[in-house]
């Protein structure tokens, strides 16, 4: 097999670097199971286990770190300004890092209990190693929901199509939102049932806020994380069956190109690097061995080489856009926008079994995925 491309090296932050120590720390020896073991039934309720006792964990330190700084804050009400404040910012600022360290704690515990039902060492894949897209990094900042590096690989730009604006706002606007959810509620908490309620203060109802949010955080956490490894666990599973048909060796050259085509644009439509994209992109540059880059996120290229391969070579690059497409679990709005240019005459064809392998991945139904996973010269 064919090297991979050298990814450029991007240095990790502290907070992933903090991340990928504490799973090192939790791996445990080699199972022996593989994940397609399990039917989806099972690999729902191991992974809905998971996510019921990180957000059990989640609330209770939630509730034991946000219960000091609501009762100081009641307590030295009356107190000067400096004074009342001073110890509500000394206090606050101990209860949120003990906060953060414990839910960053429970969140990589959640992603590495995940990761052990799919039992990704299983393969022997050069992934579970190094470099910004190997697993490990990858489920750092899952757990950590840090951003993944925004990078030209191949020379596809998966943000040539999007607003940086955007982008920026839209990540202010998630961080200011347990702020704001706090403020709204304690303020209609104020103007509907007054101070207290049965002589309780309604400062204690960011308890319950908190809670909400740290639940919200760990089960979008653990999905994330379930999408990912599917992702890995597919990728690799399609790869071995590409490789034992040798359905690679039958395209041409031209065909070839289109498959890394077929990938590129799927990263541009989803305006995104998601890992599953890039996990599937290095699995057929491996298969392919194509080193150079080749303007693989072309759109109008793509749709000349769809014109110019074979029909059977089409139906087999439409297959892989399809899944490509579907491989981070959702579909964009410019995804939605350019299918029936794509797809063409075989739209409805390709249309239904793409939105069927999104849902089967966001609602993590592994094998459900695989089935819809086929590539081969057949349409639709």
């Amino acid at each position: 097999m064919q090297d991979h491309f050298q990814i450029p090296e991007i240095k990790s932050s502290l907070l992933e670097k903090f991340g990928i120590y504490y799973l090192k720390f939790f791996w445990r020896k080699n199972a022996d199971h593989q994940v397609f073991n399990f039917t989806d039934e099972e690999l729902t309720e191991k992974v809905n286990r998971i996510t019921r006792n990180g957000i059990l964990y989640s609330c209770i330190v939630g509730i034991v770190c946000i219960f000091p700084t609501i009762w100081v804050n009641i307590y030295f009400t009356d107190q000067p300004f400096v004074i009342h404040y001073g110890w509500v910012a000394v206090v606050s600022i101990v209860c949120i890092s003990i906060e953060l360290y414990l839910l960053f704690l429970i969140a990589l515990k959640a992603v590495y209990e995940v990761s052990e039902i799919i039992n990704m060492r299983a393969s022997k894949s050069d992934l579970l190693q190094g470099g910004v897209f190997s697993v490990p990094h990858i489920l750092s900042r899952t757990a950590l929901e840090l951003p993944d590096p925004e990078l030209k690989i191949l020379g596809i730009d998966p943000f040539k199509r999007i607003s940086k604006k955007n982008l920026l706002i839209l990540g202010l606007l998630y961080k200011a939102k347990i702020f704001l959810t706090n403020v709204v509620t304690k303020n209609l908490l104020l103007l509907t049932v007054g101070e207290t309620v049965k002589g309780v203060s309604v400062s204690y109802f960011a308890l319950v806020v908190e809670c909400f949010w740290n639940a919200a955080i760990i089960r979008r956490v653990v999905h994330e994380a379930r999408l990912r490894l599917f992702g890995f666990a597919l990728a690799n599973q399609i790869a071995e069956e590409i490789l034992h048909e040798k359905i690679l060796t039958q395209l041409s050259p031209l065909a070839q190109t289109g498959c890394l085509r077929a990938i590129g644009n799927a990263v541009v439509m989803a305006q995104n690097y998601h890992p599953n994209m890039m996990i599937l992109l290095i699995r057929f540059q491996q298969l392919l061995g194509l080193q150079k880059e080749n303007k693989y996120d072309d759109w109008n290229l793509f749709l000349e080489t769809l014109d110019l391969v074979s029909q059977k070579e089409r139906n087999f690059l439409l297959d892989l856009f399809t899944i490509s497409a579907a491989f981070d679990g959702k579909l964009s709005h410019l995804e939605e926008e350019n299918l029936k240019t794509v797809y063409q005459k075989e739209y409805n064809l390709y249309y239904p079994r793409l939105i069927q392998l999104t849902d089967h991945l966001k609602k993590g139904r592994l094998n459900a995925a695989l089935s819809l996973c086929r590539l081969d010269f057949v349409a639709g």
